[in-house]
């Protein structure tokens, strides 16, 4: 049986990762103060609690593996080319500069195809369950493995892993740290970790001093906020995501943040308790109620949420780490720019003011990966580029062209932490990141909470009937896949 997790960590491992991160944090601060400054972001709170999780199972892992000597990156021309399957957005561009390097050194050639976000997932899944061999290697969401590895549909790379003929030297999985859990399900590791991302808190630093207003640390803050800079049509006071294969991947911002989650640690549904049901309430109001969203959020995703920051007609927004490189760069967005500078500014994503004063910040998050379907014609070739990608050199080229690394030795290079200032804050909110359940009925649950939101943002359904609707549908799923009685 495949195991499954949920990955909400209880405050023992919390802890743990904690201050696994603020190590990294200070070794970030000490090679910062000897590299040149960059343009510093502007300062947010510190997340100082975390909300009470419930421990998951340790997964089991395979064992970091020292391969005997053989070639890092394999001889020129070794191999057939291989097609890489990834989706729109900055990772596929980043894909595409990075794989450039990697035929660079080897001569073997990476064939990049990029399919629309929209049609992602159902386009891997009927080609991988199919035992299609269309693509060699796919970057892939942590909450889709599950079933496939059920299916049989992904690649065990444990065999090349453990062949000094195939693994590169020095081979050493513990660079991913915790992030080879999502990744792992009975001792055999199908993916290589790479992208582990959360969100920032996008605003136009000129509007919020022309206002004389503060970065919101609440999600009232938020609100007011949104009031004050709202000035349609030239410019929304805020900007979110309804798309419905999207919608998901920016509402779970607002509900975690707002202490509400998919399931409880038994599986049983919660969405559409108090916290649920308000932050539901929320998003579904910023567009029906205070309208200070544009009417055609109904239809935007990560592209669309990008795009409006980019065009200045959003004062604020909760949009993708993965962006930063795009949206802090003059030459891709010079609307938002001025005198060569960017106007946008990031913090951490809004939480809950206890009342003793302490905020309480807990987000969303994805991590993706790179995994060779079992159907795929150059396995050996695909498993060699999936390695290197992932590893320190590849991991550092992803991370300097805007990429965010799992492979640690990446993440804390020298050149890495002068050049994205942005990691110093990432630390701050990876032990609060929390992610869509990763169970083998996972891909039936998503487009229900998508309907769900979609639904009570175009006012189709007051919040708390698609709550309430989308808890029972998933109790049915969770029935049927043997997590509920």
């Amino acid at each position: 049986m495949v195991t499954e997790y949920l990955f909400k960590k209880g405050e023992e491992e919390m802890k743990k990762i904690g201050l696994q991160l603020i190590s990294i944090l200070v070794l970030i601060s000490l090679v910062a103060a000897c590299a040149p400054q960059p343009t510093q972001a502007p300062e947010a709170p510190a997340a100082t609690q975390a909300p009470a999780a419930t421990e998951a199972p340790a997964p089991q892992q395979p064992a970091a593996t020292e391969a005997p000597a053989a070639s890092e990156v394999p001889s020129a021309g070794q191999y057939e080319p291989i097609v890489v399957a990834c989706w729109s957005g900055p990772e596929h561009d980043n894909l595409v500069k990075v794989a450039a390097e990697y035929e660079k050194k080897t001569g073997n050639k990476v064939i990049v195809e990029e399919i629309a976000r929209e049609a992602y997932y159902d386009k891997l899944t009927t080609t991988f369950v199919g035992g299609g061999s269309d693509y060699d290697v796919a970057y892939v969401s942590s909450d889709w493995i599950p079933s496939w590895v059920e299916a049989g549909a992904l690649k065990d790379l444990t065999s090349f892993i453990e062949d000094p003929n195939v693994a590169m030297p020095g081979l050493d999985l513990a660079v991913y740290g915790k992030t080879l859990e999502y990744f792992t399900f009975d001792g055999k590791l199908y993916v290589f970790p790479s992208e582990g991302d959360t969100a920032w808190l996008w605003y136009r630093k000129d509007l919020f001093e022309e206002k004389g207003l503060k970065v919101p640390e609440t999600w009232d803050e938020y609100l007011q906020a949104a009031l004050a800079l709202n000035n349609p049509p030239e410019i929304y006071g805020t900007v979110i995501g309804a798309k419905r294969d999207e919608a998901w991947w920016d509402f779970m911002f607002y509900l975690f943040g707002m202490g509400g989650d998919v399931l409880d640690e038994n599986y049983n549904p919660i969405i559409n308790n108090e916290a649920g049901v308000q932050a539901l309430t929320f998003y579904a109001d910023l567009l029906q109620k205070h309208k200070v969203v544009s009417p055609d959020v109904v239809n935007y995703g990560y592209n669309e949420i990008l795009t409006s920051l980019q065009e200045g007609k959003a004062a604020m927004g909760i949009e993708w780490m993965a962006a930063t490189q795009t949206l802090t760069d003059c030459n891709q967005s010079p609307k938002v720019c001025k005198d060569g500078q960017p106007l946008l500014g990031y913090a951490l994503v809004p939480g809950i003011r206890q009342a003793d004063g302490t905020l309480v910040r807990k987000t969303g998050g994805s991590q993706w990966g790179w995994a060779i379907p079992s159907g795929a014609k150059n396995q050996e070739a695909a498993y060699k580029f999936i390695e290197w990608l992932t590893g320190k050199e590849g991991a550092t080229m992803w991370a300097l062209n805007g990429g965010i690394p799992s492979n640690i030795e990446a993440l804390t290079d020298p050149e890495v932490v002068a050049a994205v200032p942005q990691f110093a804050l990432l630390a701050e909110v990876m032990p609060y990141r929390a992610l869509f359940p990763v169970l083998t009925v996972s891909p039936e649950m998503l487009p229900v909470v998508q309907d769900g939101i979609v639904a009570a943002v175009t006012g189709v359904k007051d919040p708390k009937t698609a709550a309430d609707e989308m808890a029972t549908k998933l109790a049915e799923i969770l029935k049927s896949g043997g997590y509920l009685k």
